[in-house]
């Protein structure tokens, strides 16, 4: 049985409110109801044994832990929660204790296997910044190399002491220290986005750059190991396994892998041998140092990264997300180890991306997308090689636009199958935005380049030809972070933020119109209020519409180019969702309706669902089926429904008045009501029949038609009373859920 470690505070705090705590001011009728976790995963940092139990930490999940697994059981004998982080990268051993790094915040804990207490060593930075790297020197110093935006920096703590000290920033330039070796005398750092290894003297300090200059280009220097006096490094992104003696740092030798990218672990194992891992094939190799050479021994998890690999018992062991293996060089055979299985519980994650069809809501997360079926409340994960930053329905299939390689996949909800269709290249690595065009087949992505790199890019991929067109750079130095079409005219929103580990150069966002055909660019203005970053467009009409990273909604006519109106919508900018009831968008607290009476003016925006609290790795979403009667999105790491009242589809307007009958007929009057009905974006409704009744009684029903104004008129002739009440009941139309509306109006009429 697993022996868990659990801090009681860590009860999945946000996701325990009553249903009934996010009913907007709009409407109590925007019901919201708990369907369960949005996304379960076992995503895993690295890992070391301590005498035969594997010891690895969660990323991504609530709450974050450090798992201990028996090989010999296949049992998971201890979990011990963390108190704070989102999740934690990477682990070292010292003794019994496990040393583990965290991000948002970074900090660094103890943990001690046998009592499972856990003593907070450092804090390295808060939300955003993140431990990548740790490794404990040969006299129990433990050092850990972080990313920062202000600078890669690296902190040691020496537990003889207690003492803790920031060596600063390593590479002036440079956010990341990626990985991290040492020996009784130097400690060494890989170095992003632009790579550098680096040699720190532990005595004295000082600080030498040992980067070779075939390494000029490249990104990172991503995984560290030393076997045998030998520096072993991963190269990103190109796949290569860069190999530096420690005593004369100018002899080095790069060994390529065939069709790799990146190389994510090494270690060393038997005399003269050493083993790495490496995406996109999840292929292991072996070594042997100083032959030039690396051969592939064995595909332990295909298309998958492995997040740490030690040795151990004469076995290379890995760790990719959701289970262990294990090598043995003798047999060439590879052993499995499930986490699931070992009983580790696969947790709530935060949510990278969201989308919904008529029967499915799909959610993304860590090596995998989180399928609900809407009708049965059951869901099933898929495995997905990387991380689904966007997901597009389009159809019977499901389009996957997946981190880290800008990739393009097809999902067929029905079947599972998951089929690769297209590598956007041209340096990109982090789709951030997509858009299906249904009439002409065709998926836009918008992308970030990869680490350390300028210019994003509008790729096009043709389903009916099975090709792509990449246009990079068409903002110049910026992302493309939002995409939508009209016919042969992408609309493109960009982000100033380009690869991570970039300053910016440009100071304000752009919009702009592209042809498809072409690539080249129409028009392009810059984004309203000085916006860094446009996270969402969406045509209405012949309108454009958008909002920025900070909520501000702004519309666009493309005819003159201009934009005409902006208006708040929450603190964050999320994704647009185009509804018969409205837009829908959330800043992850709360969810807003956005409706028109004039496309071409602000319209109104009313909170229906608030007090959310969403954990989003990714924008924080909301998502409708395509009959627009409920809505997904998340509270917490939980996913909810929302029900879309039926009137929601409708705006009514009535005007009331009382005239006099012909003349000589003095005993009596004409009471009428002048209806129009339009759609939330102000556009006139026709063939609404609205029903109703006079009081009082007898009279004849109140009944009309809309025309093509959305409008008609009825009317009662009155007599012997000086007033009369409307009450209007029903709308009905084809096109409203169950082909009908309730309504609840009243109006009293006066003779004049």
């Amino acid at each position: 049985m697993i022996r868990r470690f659990t801090l009681a505070t860590l009860l999945f705090a946000g996701l325990l409110l009553p249903a009934n705590a996010a009913a907007g001011a709009e409407d109590t009728e925007w019901a919201i109801e708990d369907v369960g976790p949005a996304s379960v995963a076992t995503p895993t940092g690295s890992g070391h044994f301590i005498d035969d139990i594997l010891w690895f930490s969660t990323r991504l999940t609530s709450p974050t832990s450090v798992v201990g697994l028996d090989p010999a059981t296949r049992e998971a004998v201890a979990q011990v929660d963390l108190p704070e982080g989102q999740g934690a990268w990477v682990t070292a051993v010292s003794g019994t204790d496990v040393y583990v790094g965290t991000y948002t915040p970074a900090k660094v804990y103890r943990v001690d296997t046998t009592t499972g207490t856990v003593d907070e060593i450092l804090t390295a930075g808060g939300s955003g910044a993140v431990i990548y790297a740790m490794v404990v020197a040969p006299d129990g110093v433990v050092y850990t190399g972080t990313y920062a935006s202000s600078g890669g920096r690296i902190f040691s703590y020496d537990p003889a002491t207690d003492a803790v000290t920031d060596l600063g920033v390593i590479v002036e330039g440079q956010d990341y220290v990626r990985a991290l070796e040492v020996d009784e005398d130097y400690l060494y750092a890989g170095i992003g986005s632009r790579a550098h290894l680096v040699r720190i003297d532990r005595s004295t300090g000082a600080v030498s750059d040992i980067t070779p200059s075939s390494l000029d280009g490249a990104t990172f220097v991503s995984s560290l190991a030393l076997h045998e006096g030998t520096l072993l490094g991963g190269i990103s992104p190109r796949g290569q396994l860069l190999a530096v003696d420690t005593t004369n740092p100018d002899r080095n030798e790069l060994v390529q892998a065939p069709n790799e990218r990146f190389v994510v672990a090494v270690t060393g194992a038997e005399p003269g041998e050493a083993y790495f891992a490496a995406r996109p094939s999840g292929t292991l190799y072996r070594y042997s140092l100083w032959s030039g050479t690396a051969e592939a021994v064995a595909v332990p998890a295909p298309e998958m990264a492995a997040n740490g690999l030690t040795y151990h018992g004469g076995l290379v062991w890995g760790l990719v997300d959701g289970s262990a293996y294990s090598f043995d060089s003798s047999t060439g055979t590879v052993t499995g180890y499930s986490l699931d299985a070992a009983g580790v519980p696969a947790s709530p994650e935060g949510p990278m991306a969201m989308a919904a069809d008529d029967q499915h809501v799909y959610v993304a997360g860590a090596a995998g997308v989180q399928v609900h079926d809407i009708g049965t409340g059951q869901s099933v994960r898929h495995f997905v090689p990387g991380e689904a930053k966007s997901i597009t329905p389009a159809g019977d299939i499901v389009y996957f636009s997946v981190y880290t390689q800008a990739l393009i996949y097809s999902f067929d909800p029905r079947s599972g199958d998951l089929e690769k269709l297209a590598d956007i290249g041209n340096e990109q690595t982090r789709p951030r935005d997509s858009h299906y065009q249904a009439d002409a087949d065709r998926l836009l992505v918008g992308t970030e380049p990869d680490y350390g790199k300028y210019g994003g890019a509008l790729a096009i991929y043709h389903a009916d030809s099975n090709s792509l067109d990449v246009y990079r750079n068409i903002v110049p130095d910026q992302t493309i972070s939002a995409v939508t079409a009209d016919g042969g005219v992408a609309y493109i929103g960009s982000d100033i933020t380009t690869g991570l580990g970039t300053n910016p150069i440009a100071t304000r966002a752009e919009l702009a119109a592209v042809d498809i055909t072409t690539g080249d660019v129409i028009w392009s203005i810059p984004a309203p209020a000085g916006a860094i970053a446009v996270t969402d467009l969406i045509t209405i009409g012949d309108q454009l519409v958008g909002i920025t990273s900070t909520g501000l909604l702004f519309g666009v006519d493309p005819a003159i180019r201009t934009i005409t109106w902006t208006k708040q919508a929450g603190t964050r900018g999320g994704p647009l969702t185009l509804t018969a009831t409205g837009v829908y968008t959330s800043d992850g607290d709360t969810v807003f309706r956005v409706t028109w009476t004039d496309l071409s003016h602000a319209p109104a925006v009313v909170p229906v669902a608030s007090g959310l609290a969403g954990e989003w790795f990714g924008r924080p979403t909301v998502v409708a089926t395509p009959d627009d009667t409920t809505l997904y999105t998340t509270r917490g790491r939980t996913l909810v429904r929302i029900a879309v009242p039926a009137h929601a589809h409708v705006s009514l307007t009535t005007e009331t008045g009382a005239a006099p009958l012909n003349a000589g007929d003095e005993d009596g009057w004409r009471a009428h009501a002048a209806v129009t009905v339009t759609d939330p974006f102000g556009r006139p409704l026709r063939g609404v029949r609205v029903e109703g009744h006079w009081e009082p009684r007898p009279a004849p029903r109140a009944a009309c038609v809309t025309d093509d104004a959305g409008q008609c008129t009825v009317f009662r002739t009155v007599r012997d009373t000086e007033s009369v009440t409307l009450s209007l009941s029903v709308l009905r139309h084809r096109g409203l859920p169950d082909g009908r509306v309730e309504l609840d109006e009243t109006h009293v009429i006066s003779r004049s």
